[in-house]
């Protein structure tokens, strides 16, 4: 979502599911829709008339019949409970996990088949603060000596280690080769499941959703692998999660996660305006630098390319470390013939990380980003807040609020290598905006990392 939200929903996101539930073979699309006694197939009617009674002798009930694996479930503190369709109680033994991130649980349907459940907790965390109270254009601009073309630096964070006690769950997966359910923990209803276009609007519910009893939702694992997301309700708590399904095994895999945030200005030049030339003295400076290009190229496998600012976090899971990147591009002012009249760096110490906590399977970290452009005193800062929450299965949950200049874009990969995952892009508004209040931009979502 691109907005604010002022709505009292809380939306579950995914990504394309079938990167994450497998293959599927072609009858399990659809096989949990409702079939009627006369389209069955004769092993189709052998098990209606073994479930459902007939209404008289050698009469099939006219009732629909569910072909699901699952049924209800709930999620509580330390505690998962399944069911089948019938309302059995489907026993569960936990396999990896210890309620610090990630946990697994697997077991056996009634009629055999293999099921997994994986939950997700999370820390507390407080709101982000308002972009706009990190400083006024007034501000003095924190600078340091030009000595290359950046002012940065990669290095390890000191964090806290967090302990179960300190999670809560917030969501639950359980799937067959054939049937998703998904549960919230008690106080958020799970409501409907969403489809999303490339531009995230809503463009279809799946028919066939079942929502149970007690919130539930039951689907197709073909049906899920087609669908985005669900919605839940929370009170008035608005956050957004995902519908990761992982494996102990597939998680393991995943060696590194890292994580960019890219402010950029897509012009080769931007005009300077009346007020940098007064603030600055610079009568001859007519241009200031961009970046000249488009959305970062996915398929590079550089870290970022030409930027403004660049905030990042790299975290080794198999060594319990995380890294904190911060970069800064050189400012430069050119004449109205493109010769280059002055250069000022701004220094990276206005990227701040914050408020870090790690398990063995979690990462969360906090950020005040507040960044100015040392040629134009005055002009206010490229200014934003976040929070970012890592599993090392690849799902990442992010939280920012911005003003809207630059442009700004999110990206992420697993194991330091392969294509990039693209979160979010912010085509940027008017340069006023960094000195005019212009209405921050609140965004979230969470996606699932292939594992490279």
């Amino acid at each position: 979502m691109n907005s604010s939200v002022h709505r009292t929903k809380t939306v579950v996101w995914g990504v394309t599911m079938s990167l994450m539930l497998g293959a599927i073979a072609g009858p399990a699309f659809g096989a949990e829709r409702l079939v009627a006694p006369s389209t069955a197939t004769d092993s189709d009617q052998n098990a209606l008339n073994s479930v459902i009674p007939g209404i008289g002798v050698g009469t099939p009930a006219p009732l629909p019949f569910n072909f699901s694996d699952l049924g209800a479930m709930t999620v509580a503190k330390s505690s998962i409970s399944l069911k089948d369709p019938a309302g059995q109680n489907i026993a569960l033994k936990k396999i990896d996990g210890d309620g610090s991130g990630e946990d697994f649980y697997e077991g056996l349907t009634k009629n055999g088949k293999k099921v997994e459940v994986q939950v997700l907790s999370e820390t507390q965390t407080a709101p982000l603060a308002d972009p706009e109270t990190l400083g006024s254009p007034d501000d003095p601009i924190d600078e340091v000596p030009v000595s290359g073309e950046s002012d940065g630096y990669e290095v390890e964070a000191t964090s806290k280690v967090v302990s179960a006690a300190d999670f809560k769950p917030v969501l639950a997966i359980a799937s067959t080769a054939t049937t998703v359910t998904i549960a919230a923990p008690a106080g958020t209803a799970v409501k409907d499941v969403i489809s999303y276009d490339s531009s995230g609007i809503v463009v279809a519910m799946p028919a066939s959703k079942s929502e149970n009893s007690n919130g539930s939702i039951t689907l197709p694992r073909a049906e899920a692998a087609a669908m985005f997301g669900v919605e839940t309700e929370q009170g008035d708590e608005t956050t957004q999660l995902t519908i990761p399904i992982a494996t102990p095994a597939a998680a393991k895999k995943n060696q590194w996660t890292e994580f960019y945030y890219t402010t950029f200005i897509p012009e080769k030049y931007v005009d300077v305006p009346a007020a940098c030339k007064v603030t600055s003295n610079s009568w001859n400076v007519t241009k200031h630098n961009g970046n000249n290009r488009s959305w970062k190229n996915l398929k590079n496998g550089a870290a970022y390319e030409s930027y403004k600012t660049v905030a990042g976090i790299k975290v080794d899971w198999s060594r319990g470390k995380v890294y904190n990147v911060a970069q800064v591009s050189i400012s430069k002012g050119y004449d109205k013939s493109g010769n280059l009249k002055k250069k000022k760096q701004a220094s990276a110490r206005g990227i701040k990380t914050e408020q870090m906590q790690r398990s063995s399977s979690y990462v969360y970290w906090r950020m005040r980003h507040q960044v100015s452009n040392p040629l134009c005193p005055g002009a206010g800062a490229i200014r934003y807040t976040g929070a970012v929450k890592m599993y090392r299965s690849g799902t990442m949950k992010v939280s920012f609020n911005r003003v809207q200049v630059p442009n700004h874009e999110m990206y992420a990969r697993t194991n330091l290598r392969g294509n990039w995952t693209n979160i979010h892009r912010l085509k940027r508004r008017s340069f006023a905006c960094l000195a005019i209040p212009c209405g921050n931009n609140a965004y979230g979502r969470t996606v699932k990392l292939k594992i490279n």
